[in-house]
C-alpha cells in the first residue's frame, strides 16, 4: 500500500521527500502555496548548508540552490521576482539589505 504524503514532514526537510526542486514543481497534488512553502524551506536549508561549507563543515548532499530559486521564480514568488536566477540578490541566510531605503529617525517621546 502506498504511504500517504505528509506535507508537514516534507515541509521540515523537502530534500528528503523530493530528489530535485523541479519534482516539487511537477507535483500536481500540491497547491501553488504548498510548493512555495516547500521551496522556501529548501532554499533556507541550501543557504545554511552553503554557510556551513564555507566554515569547512561540508555536507555530502547537493543543495540545488539555483534550481530552488528558479523554481520559486517560475511560481511567481514575490520574494524572488526581482532576482536573477543565480539568487545573487539575497544573502546566503536571508534577504539582501535594501540599500535604497532611507534610515529612519529615532522615535521621539
Amino acid at each position: 500500500m502506498a504511504q500517504k504524503f505528509d506535507f508537514s514532514k516534507a515541509k521540515s526537510n523537502p530534500s528528503k521527500f523530493f530528489e530535485r526542486p523541479n519534482d516539487v514543481l511537477n507535483n500536481h497534488a500540491l497547491s501553488r502555496a504548498q510548493k512555495i512553502e516547500l521551496l522556501h524551506q529548501w532554499e533556507l536549508d541550501a543557504r545554511l548548508m552553503s554557510v556551513a561549507e564555507e566554515e569547512n563543515m561540508a555536507g555530502a548532499e547537493p543543495t540545488y540552490l539555483q534550481e530552488v530559486v528558479k523554481a520559486l521564480i517560475s511560481l511567481g514568488d514575490e520574494a524572488h521576482l526581482n532576482q536573477d536566477s543565480s539568487g545573487s540578490a539575497a544573502a546566503k541566510h536571508g534577504d539582501a539589505p535594501d540599500l535604497k531605503a532611507k534610515p529612519q529617525a529615532p522615535a521621539t517621546r
